[in-house]
C-alpha cells in the first residue's frame, strides 16, 4: 500500500497486475503500452512475466485535482488499466512522463509542467475517457481553501479557519472539501506543510525544529509525528534518503 496514487506506464514486455475489492480478488494481464493505476491505501500486488519482464515509468502524485483527473481519464480501483485510444496519443502521453524520467536536472516548475501535459495526454487518449460535469461554486471552495492554505500553511491555522475563509459551517465545509478532493481539509492541510518541509530537507541544511516552524508545527514532535504519517519515516531519515542542492 502507498499513500499516494500511482501510474506506471509500460514501456514493454508483460507482467501481472492483482487487486481485491470487497473480498473479490481481480488480476489483469498486461503488456506494453498500457498503463494501471494504484490508489492511495489500498492494498496491490503487480510483478513481472518470467520469460517477458516488462519495463516501465511510474509517477507517484496527489493533490485535490488527482482525482477528477484521474475520473475524467476513467481509471479507477474498478478500472486501473489505461488503454489507449491510438498509438499517436499514447506516445504523446509516455512521452511527457519519459521527460521527467530522462530529465532529472529539470526544475519543479517543469517537472509540474510536464506532469499537468501528461494528464491531458492521458485523458485525451484514453479509451475509457468520460465527460464530468464541473461544479463550479464547489470547485471556487475548494481552490480557495487551497489559495488560502498556500498562504498561511506556516502560521497555526486550524479547520476552523478554513471554513471561516469560505463563509462555511465547519461540518458542511469538511463534507464538501472531502467529496471534492477524497481528503479532509485537516489530510490535505497536513499533505501541504509536509510538502513543503520535503522542499526544505532536500534544498537546505536548515535543522528540524526550524523547518517544523516554518511549516506551520511549534512542536518538532508534533512535525515527526505528522511526517511520519505520510512518509512511514522520520524526516531524517527522509533527508538522508533524498539528498537535494543543499550545501552546493
Amino acid at each position: 500500500m502507498r499513500n499516494h496514487y500511482l501510474i506506471h506506464c509500460i514501456l514493454s514486455g508483460s507482467g501481472t497486475y492483482q487487486t481485491s475489492i470487497g473480498g473479490a480478488d481481480f488480476q489483469y494481464r498486461l503488456h506494453g503500452g498500457q498503463a494501471f493505476l494504484a490508489e492511495p491505501n489500498k492494498l496491490v500486488h503487480y510483478y513481472a512475466d518470467r520469460d517477458q519482464p516488462w519495463e516501465y515509468m511510474w509517477i507517484e502524485f496527489d493533490g485535490m485535482k488527482a482525482r477528477e483527473y484521474l475520473s475524467e481519464a476513467g481509471l479507477s480501483q474498478h478500472s486501473p488499466v489505461y488503454h489507449p485510444l491510438s498509438d499517436q496519443g499514447r506516445e504523446l502521453c509516455f512521452g511527457h512522463l519519459r521527460q521527467i524520467v530522462d530529465h532529472p536536472e529539470l526544475l519543479p516548475s517543469q517537472v509540474m509542467g510536464h506532469a499537468y501535459l501528461f494528464f491531458g495526454a492521458l485523458i485525451q487518449s484514453s479509451r475509457s475517457a468520460k465527460k464530468t460535469v464541473k461544479n463550479n461554486i464547489q470547485d471556487f471552495y475548494v481552490q480557495s481553501t487551497a489559495d488560502f492554505i498556500e498562504n498561511h500553511y506556516m502560521e497555526d491555522i486550524s479547520v476552523e479557519d478554513l471554513a471561516a475563509n469560505v463563509n462555511l459551517n465547519r461540518s458542511y465545509f469538511s463534507k464538501l472539501f472531502k467529496k471534492a478532493t477524497t481528503k479532509t481539509p485537516q489530510e490535505f492541510l497536513i499533505l501541504y506543510r509536509i510538502n513543503k518541509a520535503c522542499q526544505f530537507l532536500r534544498n537546505t541544511d536548515l535543522p528540524i525544529s526550524q523547518i517544523a516552524q516554518l511549516t506551520g508545527y511549534g512542536n518538532p514532535f508534533h512535525f515527526t509525528r505528522a511526517f511520519k504519517s505520510v512518509y512511514d519515516i522520520p524526516p531524517q531519515e527522509w533527508r538522508k534518503r533524498n539528498p537535494g542542492s543543499a550545501g552546493h
